[in-house]
């Protein structure tokens, strides 16, 4: 109980404190947020709660000016709480409290269900980590530890088969729904799979050809990889016209700076690209925004996770996230970790205000790995809260 009411003050102090939100009112079951573009994001927070095309509800995420155009769906599923439900088609889900069916590709408003544990995938072996999904609202591929990358068409049913060609320590897979085409590497033309591979201790980005299973792997060429450590990448496939957008942890300034923890950076998918740093900063209180604890920490701290396990919208306009729990001060209480969001420019890959927790998925123990389904309708995650890390699926409320 006691975690629980931490997690409930801090969404109230970050709701009612969200001032670049532009809310009219805080305390209440209902806001209004005026126009100012479209949002992007996960459920969090209250209940009844509306958001205009500028604006989030609790722990979700705000307004900005870049577009939100999402995914479509390939499923739906039942929604609703309260004396109302309703049913939706593909692609919508259940207001809650109500028979409306809201699109899951408008992410201006955020809320979801008590998260869901999938057995299936989750109850051998010594846990299970980084859930994405591939083309479909059934098929899944995670990391299972101490075996490595696994591949499900229905993560319902069964746990699947291990990934051909990969190894144990291989992490933080990512099958995208269309090639990538503007970085040819050599022999690849084009390629629609990303993970990192641990070699002597160092993790390096591969990307890969999947059809029907991956059927080969090449080394990401520099600026993606640096030689001292590139893992944990995103890729928004339409995040400009010309080139899809990566977003990754990287290690590469340890040589300059010895003792400084990875950061999350950003680049575009093509030759000669310019990596810079993603400026993040998280929503700590109505008055306080702080950096990520992975920044700048020396090397000593390492109760730390320093991998933020990104992943972004096909369209670059939400960044998911996980990283260290922050409380007043800019400080580690319990250096558990907590999902985030925040809404990005997608052509820069910048934030343009802090990264808001999740609390409506958020527990007292590890939140970690985000990620959305392939029609943007479900969150999944994963989470030790049952005492190992384990895949939670969140349908949108």
């Amino acid at each position: 109980m006691q975690g629980l009411r931490k997690v409930l003050e801090r969404s109230s102090l970050v709701a009612c404190g969200a001032l670049w939100l532009g809310l009219s009112q805080c305390g209440g079951n209902e806001f209004n947020a005026g126009p100012g573009g479209s949002g992007a994001g996960n459920d969090a927070g209250g209940s009844q709660s509306q958001a205009g095309s500028g604006g989030s509800a609790g722990g979700g995420v705000g307004g900005t000016s870049g577009n939100t155009t999402g995914g479509t769906g390939s499923s739906g599923g039942k929604g609703g709480g309260g004396a109302a439900s309703c049913e939706c088609p593909a692609g919508r889900y259940c207001l809650e409290g109500s028979t409306d069916c809201l699109p899951c590709d408008d992410l201006s408003r955020l809320f979801f269900h008590e998260p869901v544990r999938l057995a299936t995938v989750s109850d051998n072996g010594a846990g299970s980590r980084f859930p994405r999904v591939g083309a479909t609202s059934t098929d899944l591929i995670y990391r299972f530890d101490g075996v490595g990358m696994r591949y499900t068409a229905d993560s319902s049913t069964s746990a699947g088969n291990d990934v051909k060609a990969t190894q144990p320590k291989d992490s933080a897979p990512l099958l995208l729904r269309e090639a990538v085409s503007s970085l040819p590497v050599e022999p690849l033309a084009q390629f629609n799979f990303l993970f990192d591979r641990s070699e002597a201790d160092v993790r390096s980005l591969r990307f890969g050809s999947w059809s029907e299973g991956l059927q080969s792997t090449v080394a990401a060429p520099p600026p993606f990889n640096s030689g001292f450590g590139d893992y944990s990448v995103a890729v928004a496939l339409h995040a400009s016209p010309a080139s899809a957008r990566a977003f990754w942890m990287t290690n590469r300034d340890s040589v300059l700076a010895p003792g400084r923890k990875p950061r999350l950076v950003t680049a575009p998918l093509e030759v000669d690209a310019s990596v810079v740093d993603v400026e993040l900063r998280l929503s700590v209180s109505s008055t306080q925004d702080c950096p990520p604890l992975n920044v700048g920490l020396p090397v000593d701290a390492a109760s730390i996770d320093p991998d933020m396990a990104p992943w972004v919208t096909s369209d670059g306009a939400l960044l998911v996230l996980s990283t260290t729990r922050l409380e007043a001060g800019c400080v580690a209480g319990s250096q558990k970790k907590d999902i985030y969001s925040v809404l990005l420019q997608a052509s820069s890959g910048q934030p343009p205000a802090a990264a808001l927790p999740m609390n409506d998925v958020n527990s007292a123990d590890d939140d970690v790995d985000p990620s959305f389904s392939a029609d943007l309708c479900d969150l999944y995650f994963s989470s030790n809260r049952d005492g190992k890390f384990a895949v939670y699926r969140a349908h949108r409320r």
